[in-house]
């Protein structure tokens, strides 16, 4: 199920790319930004009839930048690049034992937005969106110390023979608004569609919360 939507999520980038080239006659405007970031991950065991759900929330910031293309009457088509970074505490196994370790996690994100915009006035719009994000993570590492012996281990989640999957599929959706055509405000949510880890009695979903600044230029 994760190539196929893998392999849909292509098409659908390249048909709005196509959709972007043919807008370039129309106006268009970049945009840099930054914000807050955070993540729940549902980490899902199911065994015979028990299901055992244990949600992990972690935190951080993004930055990127997105190119929006107006196409009239108040329609817009937005193409983007961002990356994350998220920290937080996560329960592991140390030893046959429950531990809690400080996780780190860096990825880099594609979001493709439909957008609506309405000004109330020249210098105050508001604006919702709605679209795909392909995130492809680049580290993510779980740091756990013994408190016996004060060793630390460091887990490679992406290391060699790993369960857990580096891309994730978001949809989502936001509202925003932009203030004398230079500051912009936003605030969005995002769903993971992937299972993020390929064990059959394990299922991994994320889903994110963010909002943030952005300057227009």
């Amino acid at each position: 199920m994760q190539t196929t939507l893998i392999n849909i999520m292509k098409k659908v980038l390249m048909t709005l790319a196509l959709v972007a080239v043919a807008a370039t006659s129309a106006f268009a405007q970049f945009s840099v930004g930054a914000g807050y970031l955070q993540n729940t991950q549902k980490d899902i065991y199911t065994s015979g009839s028990t299901t055992t759900i244990t949600p992990t929330t972690t935190q951080g910031f993004y930055a990127g930048a997105d190119y929006a293309f107006d196409l009239g009457q108040g329609l817009g088509l937005t193409a983007g690049l961002k990356g994350s970074f998220l920290f937080g505490e996560k329960t592991v196994s140390l030893l046959g034992a429950s531990a809690t370790g400080k996780s780190t996690e860096i990825y880099i994100a594609v979001p493709i937005q439909c957008n609506y915009t309405y000004a109330i006035t020249n210098d105050f719009k508001v604006f919702g969106f709605a679209g795909p994000t392909f995130a492809m993570g680049l580290s993510s590492k779980v740091k756990t110390t013994n408190n016996i012996t004060d060793d630390v281990n460091i887990t490679d989640n992406y290391a060699d023979g790993s369960n857990y999957s580096r891309t994730n599929l978001f949809l989502g959706a936001g509202v925003g608004v932009d203030l004398m055509n230079t500051i912009r405000f936003k605030f969005g949510y995002d769903i993971g569609l992937l299972d993020r880890d390929n064990r059959d009695d394990y299922k991994v979903n994320d889903a994110q919360l963010y909002f943030g600044v952005a300057y227009l230029f």
